[in-house]
């Protein structure tokens, strides 16, 4: 478990906000406007080359335990039998939709453009550079299940949940869960790579309950 961190004083912690918030708005206007999500990876990338941030700050540690390989894999199991289970009865309950299991197309291209286009861009954004930067602003003080947290873990996720109405409905927005326990699993393991996989994890594991509905 990190140890706790002590709040900015209330001037550098508007200054964080600003950029946070700045960087944010830049960084998915050009997601958007450019189509391609990996245009997440590009800031934090920027400050890391200039010096402006150091790989710890970003979560860029090759770290993936704590917790331990079976923990790891309990969390999978549950969470994502839950999710196929509430996914499948809401479409068999809203429309109708008959469950067939079904793998979708090139699943194995589909997971390596998950893993590096999407998950990877997207949790050293959010995860590594907004969760970090208000770590700094807020301090973290809360233990939760072996992980000192703090309020940057509610904003990044509100965050991560609000941006992704630009390329949906809102529906869109259950994305929040995901990123408190991604964030959850950043803190917990000191680095992004846990949190990386899990997200890359997840949307496959989507695609194929989706590809199974008809």
């Amino acid at each position: 478990m990190r140890p706790l961190e002590p709040p900015a004083s209330p001037v550098e912690r508007g200054w964080i906000l600003v950029e946070t918030l700045l960087a944010t708005a830049l960084t998915l206007y050009l997601a958007v406007r450019l189509e391609r999500l990996s245009v997440w990876l590009f800031l934090p990338l920027a400050f890391l080359l200039i010096g402006w941030r150091r790989p710890e700050e970003l979560g860029l540690e090759p770290r993936f335990r704590p917790p331990g390989i079976v923990t790891h894999l309990l969390i999978v199991f549950v969470l994502f039998a839950a999710y196929a289970v509430g996914h499948i009865a809401v479409a068999r309950l809203g429309w109708g939709a008959v469950f067939e299991p079904r793998l979708p197309r090139d699943l194995g291209w589909l997971a390596v453009h998950q893993l590096l286009a999407i998950s990877l861009p997207e949790e050293t954004f959010f995860r590594g550079y907004v969760q970090g930067r208000l770590n700094r602003a807020f301090g973290r003080g809360r233990s939760v299940f072996g992980a000192t947290v703090g309020v940057g873990l509610w904003i990044q996720a509100g965050l991560f949940a609000l941006c992704h109405l630009a390329t949906g409905d809102w529906t869109r927005l259950r994305v929040f869960f995901f990123a408190l326990f991604a964030g959850w699993l950043r803190e917990r393991t000191g680095s992004i790579a846990a949190p990386v996989v899990y997200h890359a994890v997840a949307n496959v594991w989507y695609a194929i309950v989706f590809s199974s509905l008809s």
